[in-house]
């Protein structure tokens, strides 16, 4: 089976997500502050600059990864270090096309499983970097991963994907509004709620406490090694996205479930 079209798709729509990660939280931050944005109209111009100088990147520098690599990670006019993430999110895109291409050859299931992985992809980084978790990804995600149960793709039933998805909402929900009672301010944000909700959908209620288990221990490690590595103090007020967390969580037990089969 020949995968390269399956990477060099993936190499372009993993540039593009690097658009969509940039660009959203601009645009959410412009609508809190009552700037309304068109968030299409933001993904679309200007063409692609550098956020420190501005200046217009050619398309010979806009290859993805290649020309990350070739510029040994610099802008080209102003120098300034360009994030190591662009790289990353497209080879990672590119790794999730080969895969499902690989696994589901070219079908409706690929597809599925390629705009759920993009999906993660997008709010795994929005959130690393800015945290934020937008509506207009986390909600059509909960779509999905119900559709995938109702037409049998996500080899969950359909009325466990509906508990897993009302569950995962509530699970948080309840215990940032004790947090909140408890340190009068909020522990977590209403992205985490939707987000959970949507895994829910996923992988069914019965998987909901594994993944905040898993999840807390890694948030746990993040800290531990932010601390002992920057000598950065992690106060009881200090801030993580705990985003990122629930989806490499999500990710480890579908790789469970789905390719090692570990346990």
């Amino acid at each position: 089976m020949n995968l390269i079209p399956a990477v060099i798709l993936g190499l372009i729509f993993g540039s593009f997500f690097n658009v969509v990660i940039y660009r959203t939280p601009i645009a959410l931050e412009a609508k809190i502050k009552g700037n309304v944005v068109s968030l299409l109209k933001q993904l679309a111009w200007p063409a692609s600059f550098c956020p420190n100088c501005k200046n217009k990147i050619s398309w010979f520098d806009n290859i993805p990864v290649l020309s990350w690599v070739f510029l040994q990670g610099k802008c080209r006019q102003c120098r300034s270090l360009i994030k190591i993430r662009y790289c990353l999110v497209e080879l990672i895109t590119a790794t999730i096309f080969s895969y499902c291409y690989f696994k589901f050859g070219f079908s409706f299931e690929a597809f599925y499983w390629i705009v759920l992985f993009s999906i993660l992809i997008v709010l795994f980084f929005i959130d690393a970097e800015t945290f934020f978790l937008p509506d207009f990804l986390t909600i059509p995600l909960i779509i999905w991963g119900l559709l995938g149960s109702y037409l049998g793709m996500t080899n969950i039933a359909f009325y466990d994907s509906i508990i897993g998805g009302v569950a995962g909402f509530m699970v948080l929900y309840l215990f940032n509004l004790a947090y909140k009672l408890f340190r009068k301010i909020d522990g977590l944000g209403a992205g985490d709620f939707k987000l959970l909700s949507a895994l829910g959908t996923l992988l069914s209620w019965t998987s909901l406490l594994p993944i905040m288990t898993l999840s807390s221990v890694l948030a746990l490690m993040f800290v531990f090694l932010m601390s002992a590595f920057t000598r950065q103090k992690f106060q009881s007020t200090s801030i993580i996205p705990f985003g990122p967390f629930l989806i490499l969580s999500y990710l480890f037990m579908y790789a469970n479930s789905y390719i090692f089969k570990i346990f």
